[in-house]
């Protein structure tokens, strides 16, 4: 289930991915886990894992946080900060299959730095050019010319997967992406990152920007999502427990 893109990526205008770094520098989430479900997440050996809706749902793991850490990914504590700025993105098409009930994607050209409200033309041959100003605020347009519907597939300005077009691929004409600033977080038994989302999962939290660069969610002790920190008391027992492993 992994994305493998060919080639390399092709760049975007720097001077406006400069300006949108700047802008976009200090967007965070901010996940509050209370301990008594950190302690039955992680004997579960579940990961927690977020998505950004794109196109209006939710397609790919973006990140995620493992339930202990290891040499290749950090795990989650009671507090826990996803950083989701993006300045640009890359942009590419591929395959999208299903093989024994899972569905993969692979990445079938060379991927190109875009900025929101930026087009791209796609040749009929697979290779992207002719980036222009002139889409809509807020979208990606692709000119496609390619036929066999190709999978639009758009990741973040590091290569990392954001979305997929899972259903139907591109027709001859124009296609839209439209990232949105909703996500969607949850916990889950082991996917890696970059891959699609299983269709298994159950109980998520939706994260909303309006008007702000941060944003806290948390999970009590019921397992149940909400807006904002855990009360002071969950703080508290999770102090004691630092406390008495810090004891052992």
């Amino acid at each position: 289930m992994h994305l493998q893109l060919a080639g390399k990526k092709l760049p975007a205008s720097n001077a406006v991915i400069q300006r949108q770094e700047i802008i976009m520098s200090a967007q965070t989430i901010t996940v509050y886990i209370d301990p008594t479900q950190q302690e039955a997440q992680q004997n579960n050996n579940y990961s927690l894992y977020l998505a950004k809706k794109v196109n209006d749902t939710f397609t790919v793991i973006w990140q995620s946080l493992g339930p202990l850490p290891t040499s290749t990914q950090p795990g989650y504590n009671y507090e826990n900060t996803f950083q989701i700025a993006v300045p640009s993105y890359e942009v590419n098409y591929g395959t999208v299959t299903e093989k024994q009930g899972s569905v993969i994607f692979q990445g079938a050209g060379i991927s190109i730095a875009i900025n929101l409200g930026q087009s791209v033309d796609l040749s009929a041959g697979g290779e992207f050019y002719n980036i222009q100003n002139d889409g809509l605020p807020g979208t990606i347009t692709v000119h496609n010319a390619r036929q066999g519907n190709p999978h639009e597939i758009l990741c973040d300005q590091s290569g990392y997967p954001i979305f997929v077009n899972i259903e139907s691929g591109m027709d001859v004409g124009k296609a839209t992406l439209t990232p949105i600033d909703t996500y969607q977080i949850w916990f889950g038994s082991y996917q890696e990152s970059g891959t699609i989302i299983a269709d298994n999962i159950g109980n998520t939290g939706i994260i909303t920007f309006e008007d702000s660069d941060n944003a806290t969610i948390s999970y009590t002790k019921d397992g149940e999502w909400v807006q904002g920190k855990l009360p002071s008391n969950a703080a508290q027992v999770n102090e004691n427990l630092k406390g008495k492993l810090t004891a052992v």
